[in-house]
């Protein structure tokens, strides 16, 4: 970090009130969650596709479209002279107006605008895990800054203890050097300890502004008196529990489901523009009869069930759906792959909070091993049974092993909401419930009936005879439940 950085950090830290910055690990969570603007563009993309969806259904309605245009038309006639008359010239001019009005009703489109509806709510439920996948990237990003602010800020406490203590030792050792009580060696070792500590406190401050930038930039405020980190709810029993839970929760792969789902629905699709089409088309024109006179009009109205049904596209319609077999083939292993992806994440998580969990214990009892054996040495030392470098590496012992438990209960933390985000259970509205959640059911159901006519729902049935069955994905719940097709479901390639 250069100068003006550092400087711009250490005001943002000065000008900001206590009363405006996350005092607990839920406060922060909950500013970020309501202001970081990485998840307000992902919930405006889940809202993009959304409107895919509207844009889908909106395919069982009518079409009506209008032309109508108006102009001036003139005209001069030269006639010729004749013997019984002079040449003359006849100008005709007149302004005519025409209109026509285009209706169009899909009665049955073979099962493709089913497919493009099915398609599109899979793909708005792949683009909500994608949320739930991003939120929970924030959610660790979150909590790794909070404890990051408080790790650093209690390893500066010790290394300023430390200091202190040394800054003593060094001025008891040129004292008893200057009483010839302590050889030069002992008062170099005492300084060199409290030159090295210094140093070390340096760092340590520089890793602080460090983590206090990183908290900025992720939470939206400066770290203020930051409260102890309460236990994270929601953590597994066992190992068993977690790959369970992954596997029935975890964003990244109910994503990849319905992204195989979107895909399938391409088959359908392509398997559709083979069958007939049936709509209702409705022309209505009015026209001038003649160029030159405004009056009188010709006036039409045609009605037709228009009925289309393709014979031979010269293999174009079999590439496509050998295409769209193949992508849902892909699809389908991406299933796959993304579980063990997931399934490796979740045991590395498990046992990194499991084993830094264990060697915390073990730590905590070296401390406190240090520390009696550090008032030992101060006794001994100054009975002369312990030199000064004996009472310099005990205290720096101490201060190792307390620094390594910080360390370590950090690392636990982190492993553990690592843990919970790859089970996919890392969520705002089991961290702050109390807080106001973003619901994208409400936010679809604020647009998907916009325009629609009443009978578009039963088009839609009608559309589905002779369709493939397939279930329509559930678009009432945030994170619906999904059947999962095993990895070795793959769509048959069709015979070439």
């Amino acid at each position: 970090m250069n100068r003006k950085a550092g400087a711009a950090l250490g005001l943002a830290l000065a000008v900001c009130p206590a009363a405006c910055l996350a005092d607990t690990l839920f406060d922060a969570i909950q500013m970020a969650y309501e202001t970081n603007p990485t998840l307000r563009a992902q919930r405006a993309q889940l809202r993009v596709d959304d409107e895919g969806y509207v844009q889908a259904r909106a395919g069982y309605g009518p079409q009506v479209s209008v032309t109508g245009q108006y102009g001036w038309q003139g005209a001069r006639v030269p006639q010729t002279a004749s013997p019984f008359a002079p040449a003359t010239t006849t100008d005709y001019s007149a302004g005519t107006g025409s209109a026509q009005l285009i209706v169009t009703q899909p009665l049955y489109t073979g099962g493709a605008i089913k497919a493009q509806v099915q398609g599109a709510a899979a793909t708005v439920l792949q683009s909500r895990e994608a949320l739930r996948q991003a939120e929970g990237d924030l959610l660790t990003k979150v909590i790794t800054a909070y404890v990051d602010v408080r790790r650093d800020r209690e390893t500066l406490r010790i290394l300023r203890e430390e200091v202190d203590a040394l800054a003593a030792d060094d001025k008891e050792a040129q004292a008893r050097g200057a009483l010839g009580v302590a050889t030069r060696t002992d008062v170099a070792q005492a300084e060199a300890r409290l030159l090295a500590a210094r140093s070390q406190l340096i760092a340590a401050q520089g890793r602080l502004n460090a983590s206090s930038a990183e908290y900025l930039a992720v939470v939206g405020e400066s770290p203020g008196e930051l409260e102890p980190e309460p236990d994270l709810p929601g953590m597994p029993l066992s190992a068993d529990d977690a790959f369970a839970t992954a596997d029935q929760n975890n964003p990244q792969i109910l994503a990849a489901i319905q992204a195989e789902r979107a895909a399938h629905e391409k088959i359908n699709e392509a398997k559709a523009a083979m069958r007939p089409t049936v709509s209702i088309r409705i022309d209505a024109g009015i026209s001038p009869i003649e160029p030159y006179l405004p009056k009188p009009y010709d006036q039409s109205v045609t009605a037709a069930a228009v009925v289309t049904q393709p014979l031979f596209t010269s293999g174009i319609y079999s590439s496509k759906i050998r295409q769209a077999v193949e992508g849902d083939n892909e699809a389908l292993l991406n299933i796959e792959a993304t579980r063990r992806a997931v399934v490796e994440l979740v045991a590395q998580s498990w046992d990194q909070a499991a084993s830094t969990r264990a060697a915390n214990e073990v730590v905590e009892r070296q401390v406190e091993a240090e520390e009696e054996a550090l008032k030992g040495d101060k006794i001994e030392e100054r009975a002369g049974l312990r030199t000064t470098l004996d009472l310099l590496n005990a205290e720096n012992e101490l201060n190792e092993a307390r620094l390594t438990l910080i360390q370590g209960r950090h690392d636990a933390y982190v492993a553990g909401a690592s843990l919970l985000a790859a089970m996919g259970v890392l969520e705002a509205r089991y961290l702050t419930p109390k807080g106001q959640i973003y619901d994208p059911v409400a936010a679809l159901d604020r647009v998907k009936n916009r325009g629609v006519p009443p009978w578009v729902d039963l088009i839609g049935k009608v559309d589905g005879v002779g369709a493939p069955s397939t279930s329509a994905p559930a678009l009432s719940a945030p994170n619906a439940g999904t059947e999962r097709p095993p990895a070795s479901a793959l769509s048959p390639s069709p015979t070439p």
